[in-house]
């Protein structure tokens, strides 16, 4: 975060529940920022328990390979979480409001924009494949880039600034050495997740030798010189290693936290037309100062600008002079951009400084840093350094080193924290017609509307309802396709529903499908079985939002099928006072009641347990027993009753 803050206190390993305000005391932004964070840890820690590593509801971030589109992807509009961060795409509020917004272009995302007439590597190219993916982070905004924090009614003054989350739905290419077979995260892990946690780490110094007994006197051997509190920030410019073959890292430093910014109206050349020049010399812009040139689209996709050292400054016009290196490029803005362009002033005294790995490289005033060795740096990578002319030292945290001296832990940085969760896999033919594969999100239904073994603590049907069973939907193994058998099953149900429709008596309908596989396949199986049935019935009559979301399991054998079963506003199961037991366990989910003889049952108006459990031996053995030829068993019929009574609580 680049906001003019003191400190940044929270840290998540002390454990701190609340901060506590004592009154008559100075009032520091670091408490107030403390006290956000921890709610906010706690908050994204309880998410990322419940949900798991990612996940979210309907077809939020879901990936769509429309026919007409080449080179490019649909995004599903939503809510999704990864690590307990909320990602949102929603559509801005309107009135009348949107009721079904389109989905998003892969190439037209709100916070990933792409480089307009330039080779752009996120784009999607012809014959090869991606797993696209989703990249959360949180990106700092002040008064400049969001003007409508300011409050004008006091005079648009630089207050509080604003941390967005940022989602970014991004491609990896399946062409490195990885095993494509891996599963979705694993494969993600391996192109990408590798890569973000590389070590990196930095220590920081200055430490007092002798102290002084007067207040406003530094110490002449103390290591930090400097007249005023400060928080340095230590910021990675160019990403790669120490002295890399293929990209050297550097970075640069500011003793404001990289705060001091200037709003650019225009930009030509080297000729900067500025806001203004800032609030005073200290916050000011000077000649031979250090400048980078940001705007939203360096953010959003960790661009690193040119260094450039101020040439001249106009203190009536607001117009700086860059000394523009011969051969460099800069953008260009005009008064109509809306990219929001700024200049941020850096403190070092030249262009980004190489990074150098186990040596002590000196800021000023005797602050020290210290890169550990093996780091691979990312554009970005920033760590805070708090500067106190008090104890004439810099606070970091210490650990024992050679000798049992003291010696500065080294630190990862404190950002900028990226958050990875796969979406979908996808390949693209020869012409950049793209196929969507596999789907990678884990979707889940509100608490509320899961039904049958999948429920926590299910809501029972009140007693003016009753469940029917509509039957067993088989399909072939494998495939999405029906037997001869149940097609006229699936029309008879169809028929019943609309007579309870016209009757006014169907409240909801309930799905369950199940597969015998287990794993993602299985789960897509049962998926497309469910949503054949689904559809068969929403062209019966039903509506769309009377079926409730569907619900998968897995079973160890068996035929595929699909379950299903409506209820009605009827009051005949109400009246039997066991509701819950008499409604939700259909015959033919009890053991030795086969699918014959449920339909059989049914048949008899026996619809359930209960109903089943009031029968004695003789009249199920009437039931069962195929008229004019074989007898039901009377073990059998005794066995079957023992385990109704037992299912419905019945004695």
């Amino acid at each position: 975060m680049k906001a003019d803050l003191s400190r940044d206190t929270y840290r998540r390993h002390h454990h701190f529940a609340r901060v506590l305000m004592q009154q008559g005391r100075v009032l520091l932004d670091a408490d107030w920022n403390e006290q956000v964070a921890i709610l906010l840890e706690q908050t994204r820690s309880l998410t990322a328990d419940l949900i798991g590593p990612h996940g979210g509801p309907g077809d939020g971030f879901l990936v769509t390979c429309p026919e007409g589109l080449l080179c490019d992807l649909e995004i599903g509009r939503g809510r999704y979480y990864v690590d307990g961060v909320a990602c949102e795409l929603v559509p801005e509020v309107r009135c009348p409001p949107e009721t079904d917004p389109a989905p998003v272009r892969y190439t037209f995302q709100p916070d990933f924009p792409f480089l307009i007439g330039e080779d752009d590597p996120a784009e999607l190219q012809p014959g090869r494949r991606y797993l696209v993916y989703l990249d959360v982070w949180e990106r700092h905004l002040n008064y400049l880039q969001a003007d409508h924090i300011r409050e004008l009614a006091l005079g648009g003054p630089d207050t509080a600034t604003r941390a967005k989350v940022v989602c970014q739905v991004k491609a990896a290419p399946l062409d490195k050495d990885v095993d494509e077979d891996l599963g979705c995260d694993a494969l993600l892990e391996a192109l990408v997740g590798a890569e973000l946690r590389l070590p990196r780490c930095l220590r920081a110094r200055a430490r007092v030798e002798v102290p002084s007994d007067t207040p406003c006197l530094v110490p002449p051997t103390a290591q930090y010189r400097g007249a005023e509190n400060q928080l340095y920030r230590v910021e990675i410019h160019t990403p790669g290693t120490a002295g890399g073959a293929k990209s050297q890292a550097t970075f640069k430093w500011s003793r404001d936290n990289g705060a001091i910014v200037f709003g650019i109206r225009s930009l030509r050349g080297a000729q900067v037309q500025l806001d203004s020049l800032g609030p005073d010399r200290a916050w000011g812009l000077q000649e031979d100062d250090w400048v980078e040139i940001v705007d939203d689209v360096s953010e959003l996709r960790a661009l690193p600008r040119p260094m450039l050292q101020v040439d001249a400054v106009d203190r009536v016009t607001a117009e700086v002079t860059l000394a523009v290196p011969e051969g460099g490029s800069i953008p260009v803005f005009d008064e109509a951009a809306t990219t929001h362009p700024l200049l941020r002033r850096w403190d070092q005294p030249s262009d980004a400084i190489p990074v150098q790995e186990s040596r002590w490289i000196e800021l000023e005033d005797g602050v020290q840093v210290w890169f550990e060795q093996g780091g691979d740096y990312k554009v970005g990578d920033y760590w805070q350094i708090p500067a106190r002319t008090a104890v004439a030292d810099v606070l970091w945290p210490q650990e024992t080193g050679p000798d049992d001296a003291p010696w500065p832990k080294a630190l990862p940085p404190s950002g900028i924290r990226h958050r990875i969760a796969p979406l979908h896999r996808i390949e693209l033919d020869a012409t950049g017609r793209v196929a969507c594969g596999e789907d990678c999100r884990c979707v889940f239904a509100p608490l509320c509307s899961l039904t049958g073994e999948n429920a926590v603590n299910p809501l029972q049907p009140p007693p003016e309802q009753t469940l029917v069973p509509l039957g067993t939907i088989e399909f072939e193994r494998e495939t999405a396709t029906p037997s001869e058998a149940s097609i006229a099953v699936l029309q008879a149900n169809s028929a019943r529903l609309r007579e309870a429709i016209a009757a006014n008596q169907l409240s909801r309908v309930d799905l369950r499908s199940i597969v015998p596989k287990e794993g993602e396949e299985g789960v897509g199986i049962a998926q497309r079985r469910g949503e054949l049935v689904m559809k068969a019935y929403v062209e019966a009559g039903v509506p769309a939002q009377a079926i409730t979301p569907l619900n998968i399991s897995a079973a160890a054998t068996g035929e595929p099928r699909v379950e299903s079963h409506m209820l009605l506003n009827t009051p005949e199961a109400g009246a039997q006072g066991d509701v819950g037991v008499a409604v939700r366990v259909p015959v033919n989910d009890v053991p030795g009641v086969g699918d014959v003889s449920a339909e059989r049952l049914m048949a008899a108006g026996i619809h359930d347990s209960l109903a089943l459990s009031r029968l004695d031996e003789a009249a199920l053995v009437q039931v069962l027993s195929t008229p004019g030829g074989r007898a039901f068993p009377h073990t059998r019929a005794a066995e079957i009753l023992r385990e109704a009574r037992k299912l419905s609580g019945t004695p």
